[in-house]
This record gives structure tokens, C-alpha cells and sequence, in this order.
């Protein structure tokens, strides 16, 4: 089409040449006649089918763009904010063409949504859009800014709802929500997600109400990152707003948590609806006191016996040499040797009585013995060593009442007078 179109400007041209002698009459002519393209500039244009809506409804309008050649790159916009309202993109654009005189304009078709909670008369700033274009199909690129003008809209709030805040309109709107895991009886410490998903027709999901995070008495909540699918199809707008609030038990007790209520408005039939999420009631019991904590004793005391183990083990016969010795300085050899020969003499062992007096007898060299002590020594030897003395039963009680009566009488002899071998078995 644009090669038939300059090869009729050419044909055109030579017309001129033809008819009009005049170089200066025929260039007159022909500016006048053939408007060339190279003239022709890009430009931006607003569409608004409409500037009145209710509070929280979507409010379309377009930003065509125009450019004399075919368009480089994909454009932005540099779109504004605005107080208690959300300006976003909707969909793909709507490419196409237009033809003003002889020149062809290529054509980008932007559709944009306003949603906002604001009420009355709101003015939405000029919006700049950035775009390259060619002259023609082939060429260098040419990069454009330009911003369409301010535009104000009307916003109303429906009727009943003033004391609402926060408000959706739409046709359709659903709300579900799911446990992980479900309420029921707890202790502190325990731990639910709460899902909320908000589904409805011709919004966004950005434009849905989000979900209270206050904190409850003996209950701390978090809130996550809400998700957000939009979903169009044609020119239909479908939005759903998925947020997970997290709740942790930190006091035992009963527990209730407030209903959640949704309002909207349905332009289609003008009323005021509402869903309800109910309350919800569960209970929580206080963990069990924690065990005490360990002894550090218990260390203590396996150390320390395996530490005297050890050490008995590698001292031993130091221990039992000083033990000895101290039981010598308490308990005195000669005074065993004196408590088991009276015992052998009271349970009449004629065989103990005389192994005991021999061990006594030399631990005691200044020991003299009494005519008695000797007499009843000599019945202890007769019984031990006489012959057809095997049967005779030993009465021990006479010789241990001559010892103590000899003990008691019992005086040391000189040194130096002292024999050299106690007499035999006296």
C-alpha cells in the first residue's frame, strides 16, 4: 500500500512539473496538494467512556497512541498515584491503523482501570507515555513523551453505606476460607493458618478489602503477602485476593475470634450486600510445668567414687600399711590376742585357747604366771595333747579367771634380768 502511495505522489509530481512552468508556482502547488509523510507527528489520545461511577466500582478509559511508521518496542506509562485509589493496565493493547489525508497512522490502543474510595469530584494527573516509532517500516527509531491531559471523574457513594469504610462494588463476590489445622482445644504455644480467598467480577484483586490483622487478647497474629490473580478475558476483568493470616496462642484460656464481615454493592440491582465469616471459639490449656532442671551433682558423685576407686587401686598398699597402723595405735595386737584367747576359754576350744595363749604368751614377755594360771595351762595341755582326752569337754572359764587374776598382778621384770626364751608353754 505505501509503495502504491509514493508511486502516485511521483505520478502526481510530474503533473505538476508539466502543467505549471514556474519552479517557485509548482512547489507551492505542491505542498499544497501532496502533504508528505515525513511531516506527519506521533501524538497520544484520551478516551473516557465514562467519568461517574460508584465507590470501589472499576472506571475504564483508554490512551491511544499514534505514530506515522510502525512501532519499536513495547511503550510504558508513567502512571501517577492518587489518593484512595489504585490506576493499573488492563489486558493487551488493540493494535490497528488509521488514515488522516495521505498519511497512514499506526495505532496502540491502552485500556486502563481507576478504582477508588474516595468520595465526590477526583482529578486524575496527566499520564506520560513513552513509545519509539519508526517513519515508515524500516529506519532508525524516533522516541516520543508525551502526556495525555488531566481528566476528572465523579466518585458516589452508594446510599446506607456511609459508615462502611472500606467498600467493593461488583456484581459477584465470594468469600471461602480454610483451617490448617481446624480449631479445636489446644495448649500454648499451638499454631493455626487462616486462608481467606476473596473472589469478584470487574475488579482487581489489589482492589478487594484486605483481611483485619489486629491483635486478640492472648492470640498474636501475622499477616502474610497477599496474592493476587487477576484474570481477563475480552475485556473482562475477574480478581481474587488470597491472604494467609497466621495464629499463635500465647495464653491459655477461652479464646474467641471476631467475625469478619464483607460488604458490597451490586451496581446491577443498587443494593447493599454483605457476607460474614462467623466467630470462631476454641480453648487452650497451659503446657505442663517443665521437669527441673538436673542436679549437677549428678555428675558429681559418679566422679568422685570413680576418683577414690582409682585411687584405692593405685595405693593400696600404702592404704592398708597405714590402716593398719592404725589400728595397731587404737587396738593394741596384745589386746586382740587377750579378747580372743578369753573368748576361746569362754566357748571352751580347748584348740583356739592354746594357739591364742602361744601368741599371746610371746607378745607379753614380761608376763609372770601365777601357780593357778599354771595349773589350769597344765589341764589346757593335758586335754589338748594327753592321750584318751579326745571326748573330755574343756571347761575354759577357770584358766581365764586365773589370767585376769594374774594380769592383774602382773609386773615387768629388768631388762637385763629378762630370759632370753620365755618358758615353754607357761
Amino acid at each position: 500500500m505505501r509503495r502504491l502511495l509514493q508511486k502516485f505522489a511521483k505520478c502526481r509530481v510530474r503533473l505538476v512539473r508539466a502543467l505549471i512552468p514556474l519552479r517557485s508556482l509548482r512547489a507551492s502547488v505542491a505542498l499544497f496538494l501532496f502533504p508528505l509523510a515525513a511531516l506527519a507527528e506521533p501524538s497520544t489520545r484520551l478516551d473516557t467512556p465514562t467519568t461517574e461511577a460508584w465507590t470501589g466500582q472499576r472506571i475504564s478509559f483508554f490512551i491511544e497512541l499514534r505514530a506515522p511508521g510502525s512501532f519499536d518496542g513495547a511503550p510504558s506509562f508513567d502512571i501517577p498515584r492518587m489518593p484512595h485509589s489504585v490506576v493499573l493496565r488492563i489486558g493487551n493493547p488493540v493494535l490497528g491503523t488509521i488514515t488522516e489525508g495521505d498519511t497512514e497512522y499506526f495505532t496502540q490502543r491502552h485500556e486502563f482501570a481507576l478504582f477508588s474510595q474516595a468520595q465526590g469530584e477526583i482529578e486524575l494527573p496527566p499520564i506520560t507515555a513513552r513509545f519509539s516509532h519508526k517513519k515508515g517500516y524500516t529506519g532508525p527509531s524516533y522516541d516520543v513523551n508525551e502526556a495525555v491531559p488531566a481528566v476528572s471523574f465523579t466518585i458516589r457513594r452508594p446510599p446506607g453505606s456511609e459508615g462502611l469504610g472500606f467498600l467493593v462494588t461488583t456484581e459477584s463476590f465470594k468469600v471461602e476460607e480454610h483451617w490448617d489445622p481446624e480449631p479445636g482445644p489446644v495448649g500454648t504455644g499451638a499454631v493455626f493458618k487462616r486462608t481467606i480467598v476473596q473472589q469478584a467480577s470487574g475488579l482487581t484483586g489489589i482492589a478487594l478489602s484486605p483481611v483485619p490483622s489486629d491483635d486478640i487478647d492472648g492470640i498474636r497474629l501475622y499477616a502474610g503477602e497477599p496474592e493476587i490473580t487477576d484474570r481477563t478475558d475480552r475485556g473482562s476483568l475477574d480478581g481474587e485476593r488470597r491472604e494467609t493470616v497466621t495464629y499463635l496462642i500465647r495464653e491459655a484460656g477461652l479464646h474467641t475470634l471476631p467475625a469478619i464481615r464483607f460488604d458490597w454493592w451490586n451496581p446491577k440491582t443498587e443494593t447493599l450486600e454483605s457476607l460474614t465469616l462467623p466467630e470462631v471459639r476454641f480453648s487452650a490449656t497451659a503446657p505442663p510445668p517443665p521437669p527441673p532442671p538436673p542436679s549437677p551433682w549428678r555428675f558429681v558423685w559418679p566422679a568422685l567414687a570413680l576418683g577414690l576407686v582409682t585411687f584405692i587401686t593405685l595405693f593400696r598398699a600404702r592404704l592398708l600399711a597405714r590402716l593398719r597402723r592404725l589400728r595397731d595405735l587404737v587396738d593394741p595386737p596384745r589386746r586382740r590376742l587377750e579378747r580372743a584367747f578369753l573368748k576361746s576359754c569362754r566357748i571352751g576350744d580347748p584348740g583356739a585357747a592354746e594357739s591364742f595363749w602361744s601368741q599371746l604368751r610371746a607378745a607379753s614377755p614380761g608376763l609372770e604366771t601365777t601357780p593357778e594360771l599354771r595349773a589350769e595351762l597344765l589341764v589346757l595341755h593335758h586335754i589338748r595333747f594327753g592321750p584318751g582326752t579326745e571326748a573330755v569337754r574343756w571347761a575354759g572359764a577357770p584358766l581365764a579367771a586365773a589370767y585376769r587374776q594374774a594380769s592383774r598382778r602382773r609386773h615387768l621384770r629388768p631388762t637385763d634380768s629378762s630370759p632370753a626364751l620365755p618358758p615353754l608353754n607357761f
